[in-house]
């Protein structure tokens, strides 16, 4: 496995790793600690967009998937204005069309 290749994967992992720690966590916290939500959405965005192109176009609709659950969860805990909940509705929106 060539280094690059071997980066590339260690960036899915880690992107991957993030987002169900995050997934978990709103799902079984009664108290979620809004202090680090948008940094912790930040970072999944992030590294989501740092992945290769390729990388990404694949894993977009399993990736959706997983931010619909978590959007459905920041709603439930902050209603669907707060600004967190409007952060995850834009990352949704920016992967329209990306795996086609």
């Amino acid at each position: 496995m060539e280094k690059s290749e071997h980066h590339g994967l260690l960036e899915l992992f880690n992107l991957g790793a993030r987002l169900g720690s995050l997934e978990g966590y709103l799902y079984g916290a009664a108290k979620v600690e809004k202090k680090y939500l948008a940094g912790w959405l930040h970072n999944i965005d992030r590294e989501f967009k740092e992945l290769p192109t390729e990388v990404g176009r694949h894993i977009a609709e399993d990736y959706a998937t997983v931010l619909d659950k978590v959007l459905k969860l920041v709603q439930g805990h902050f209603g669907e204005n707060d600004v967190d909940t409007l952060q995850v509705k834009e990352i949704v929106a920016s992967l329209k069309g990306l795996n086609q």
